[in-house]
């Protein structure tokens, strides 16, 4: 989860409806482990395919199955780094680095949501089903964790984006995440007025919300905080410069915590999402 889903819950009114027509427009629904663990997909869609498309599908699997088991005879493994709808990494070729200390080299392939896991990658499933019995189930997590590590080891001066940081709480008064980015928001209204002739939001109206956005340093300090305001009903623009001017006080005089990722303290992008009543 990420701040993405601090704004879902504040703006159940405005996306459940594309929600559920996304869900009607796409059927997706999760699939179990079309590759290995770490390349589970995210959805995949059920559609039936006509006799044609599952005979190429069918030949393509068993002819990578086939080249698969080849390269094993011959003692040349390989991993795949999949892309598409699964979950990708940012320290591939710190994987690839640490694989080749086992002489596994690695491939690349796509993974295609119109497609049935079964009959797609089949010769990254042969491989890794071959690492695993010589290495042990584990062994490709654990050689991604010590991965992942060594990327942030070698991008310390970065400036890591907000999602890619670890789901901790970032502000001093809670240490839960999420109940973080509810606290945030309360804090702020506990000590912001409303002027007198604001326009509140009526029942089926969109949400009016602003947002600071500032990065994080690791020794604890945050760069000046950028404010971005939007109003649904333009008579409340007027007000623009009193809301702003407030929550730029709250960011910069409110106490953070330094972001982690795998662990380790990083600078990091931070957003404070405040909505209107």
């Amino acid at each position: 989860m990420s701040l993405i889903y601090h704004r879902f819950e504040h703006m159940k009114s405005l996306f459940t409806g594309l929600f559920i027509l996304a869900l009607f427009l796409f059927s997706c629904k999760t699939k179990q482990n079309p590759v290995s663990s770490e390349y589970e997909p995210i959805a995949g869609v059920s559609i039936p395919m006509d006799d044609m498309e599952a005979k190429y599908w069918d030949s393509l699997c068993n002819a990578e199955r086939k080249n698969a088991l080849q390269d094993i005879r011959k003692n040349q493994l390989f991993y795949t780094h999949i892309f598409g709808m699964v979950e990708m990494y940012r320290s591939d070729a710190e994987m690839d680095s640490l694989l080749s200390g086992y002489s596994i080299k690695t491939k690349k392939s796509g993974y295609y949501c119109m497609v049935p896991p079964s009959k797609q990658n089949c010769y990254a499933r042969e491989m890794n089903k071959e690492i695993a019995k010589r290495y042990g189930a584990a062994f490709i997590d654990s050689l991604r964790k010590k991965a992942e590590i060594i990327y942030v080891n070698k991008n310390k001066n970065r400036i890591f984006p907000f999602e890619e940081c670890d789901m901790n709480s970032r502000y001093l008064k809670s240490n839960d995440y999420s109940e973080a980015l509810k606290q945030v928001e309360t804090d702020f209204w506990q000590e912001t007025d409303y002027p007198e002739d604001f326009i509140y939001r009526k029942e089926k109206d969109y949400y009016s919300h602003m947002e600071a956005s500032f990065t994080l340093y690791k020794g604890g300090s945050i760069s000046e905080p950028e404010v971005e305001i939007t109003f649904q009903d333009d008579r409340n623009y007027q007000f623009s410069g009193y809301f702003l001017e407030k929550l730029k006080k709250f960011v910069k005089k409110s106490k953070w915590k330094t972001a982690t990722s795998v662990g380790i303290p990083v600078n990091s992008e931070m957003n404070v999402l405040i909505f209107f009543k």
